[in-house]
């Protein structure tokens, strides 16, 4: 859709209305999975509104592409993260996990890490430290 056109005149054009209707065959296996994500999710009110949900994160997912990962959370700590976005502690689940992450790779942490990283492929014989005179460089095998 074009941001010049109002929505209206592109709904008629392609011949949409505010609500069309599509037909989707699914496998059982796929029902049962989506029953039970209701079952368990009370949030979405029923399987039309999952899956347009559903499709249109898929579509955002994909036109991000490199900044988007898929993470399995441990229940406990989705369960955690849930509590504290409705208690308004955080904005949203990603609000939560990014300042998580932006609290665990400080400076310093990031720092140990590439240092711990030297040593290991020093021990491990992937790169050699050698003195160059007044620096320190390091050859690569």
């Amino acid at each position: 859709m074009t941001a010049s056109y109002p929505l209206f005149v592109e709904q008629a054009r392609y011949g949409m209305d505010e609500n069309e209707r599509i037909t989707l065959r699914l496998e059982k296996e796929n029902l049962e999975l989506i029953d039970g994500f209701l079952e368990e999710n009370k949030s979405f009110t029923n399987r039309s509104q999952l899956v347009r949900e559903a499709v249109q994160s898929f579509i955002q997912s994909i036109r991000e592409g490199g900044n988007t990962v898929t993470v399995r959370i441990p229940r406990y700590y989705l369960d955690l993260i849930n509590r504290l976005v409705a208690d308004g502690y955080f904005l949203s689940r990603e609000h939560a996990i990014v300042r998580s992450i932006e609290e665990w790779f400080t400076r310093e942490r990031v720092k140990e890490i590439h240092a711990h990283k030297q040593e290991v492929d020093k021990m491990t014989g992937r790169v050699v430290s050698v003195s160059t005179g007044d620096k320190d460089g390091v050859i690569p095998p």
